[in-house]
Order: structure tokens, then sequence, then C-alpha cells
């Protein structure tokens, strides 16, 4: 499953070695500046929509890009039972997705870290 931490301004996604796969990379840093918006999902597997390039084993698991097609690109680590944080970006800032979507036992706590920052 991955990690979130936030620190040094930073969001940092660690993906574990089976999501790299889906996600074509190790890591992703989200510049708190680059943040348009935090929100708690309590059941994240339904917000991943439109077309994908990744993993998904229906109403249980989607890791990947979700989104094509549908003009709002979403980075996707999702799985049922365990909320996630989804944090709306500035593709201005230079990152290649529109939303990133995580599963994390922890999502309201770091939700509520971010919202103050967000602008």
């Amino acid at each position: 499953m991955a990690k979130i931490d936030i620190a040094g301004g930073e969001v940092r996604v660690r993906f574990s070695d089976w999501e790299r796969l889906a996600v074509w990379r190790r890591e992703v840093v989200v510049p708190v500046a680059a943040i348009k918006d935090v929100e708690y999902v309590e059941e994240p597997v339904s917000r991943a929509r439109g077309g994908r390039a990744g993993v998904l084993i229906s109403g249980v698991l989607k890791v990947g890009f979700w989104g094509l097609g549908t003009g709002v690109r979403q980075l996707v680590s999702v799985r049922r039972g365990v909320p996630a944080l989804r944090v709306g970006v500035d593709r201005a800032a230079g990152l290649p997705f529109d939303e990133v979507l995580i599963s994390v036992r922890n999502a309201a706590e770091l939700a509520d870290a971010l919202a103050p920052s967000v602008v």
C-alpha cells in the first residue's frame, strides 16, 4: 500500500514495489503550493472514473492512471475498505495529472493537516 508523508512544503507519495508497475514511478512529489484542494474520501474505489492505464480488480482495487479521455487525469492507488486522501493539483506546476487519490488509513488526519495550506 502507498504511503504519504507531508514535510518541507511537499506531499510525497511512495508506492509499494508492485504498485510501481502500474503507476510507472517509485514516488510522486506534489509541492503544497501546487495543491488546489484536498478531500477525505470514505469510499474511494468509485471515485476513479474514465479510461485507465493500470490494475483493476472490480470493486476492490484500482492502481494506475484513471480519467483518460475525461479531461481530469487521476493518479490512483485505492482499495475497498480503506479511506483515501484526494489532492487536486494545478497541472501548470508541471505534474502530469489533475488529482492524486491514495488510500491510506490516516487520510482524515492528512486532509486536516493539508487543509490550512490550500489557498
